[in-house]
This record gives C-alpha cells, sequence and structure tokens, in this order.
C-alpha cells in the first residue's frame, strides 16, 4: 500500500478516483501520501491543496485492494493513465474515515 501511495504523488489526472463534474478538472497535485501503521490502526496521510469529490476515498479503496492482494500495486500507474472511474474499482465507506486537519495558507 506504501508503494501505491508514493505513486499518487505529484501533478496527475486523478479522473479514475474523481466523480466527474463537466467542466471542473479533474487534475490535481498531491505533495505527500503516505500509510502508517500505529497499533490497530492503519492510517491514510495525504496533503494537497484541493481534491475532487470522493477522490481520497477512491485512493483509499484503491489502496486496500491493493492491500488484501485484489489488484497489483503496479497497476497504478495504468488506474491513473485510463481516467476512467471504473478502473479504480472500489470507493471506501465513509465509516472509519477521518478528516484530521485543514491547513491554509
Amino acid at each position: 500500500m506504501s508503494t501505491v501511495a508514493a505513486r499518487f504523488v505529484g501533478e496527475h489526472d486523478f479522473a479514475s478516483f474523481c466523480r466527474a463534474h463537466e467542466g471542473r478538472t479533474t487534475t490535481r497535485t498531491v505533495e505527500e501520501a503516505e500509510w502508517t501503521v500505529d497499533g490497530t490502526r492503519v492510517i491514510f496521510s495525504i496533503k494537497a491543496a484541493a481534491f475532487c469529490h470522493q477522490m481520497v476515498r477512491s485512493l483509499v479503496g484503491y489502496s486496500v485492494e491493493v492491500g488484501l492482494g485484489r489488484v497489483p500495486a503496479s497497476g497504478v500507474s495504468d488506474v491513473i493513465e485510463a481516467r476512467d472511474r471504473a478502473a479504480a474499482r472500489n470507493v471506501a465507506p465513509p465509516i472509519g474515515l477521518v478528516l484530521w486537519e485543514v491547513g491554509y495558507s
């Protein structure tokens, strides 16, 4: 899952991980993305200036699919390049996901 998170970093068209909204760009720049384990918790941390609708839940869902061995970590580049919502497979449910911090500069 850490390999997948590292691949999210940078400027990409995240159309595969976003709910489509006509006229809005799905290109985003992710500054940081990482998975950590803290006791019984698995934590996904991500930093960007902006996110698309359901983008973080989709990134988490895809990462979990990789962690469970359902899809290979090496396939993340193909999913990003596909720009197809169906390619990302799974949107994580909101249960258990927490918005920890919002920063403004």
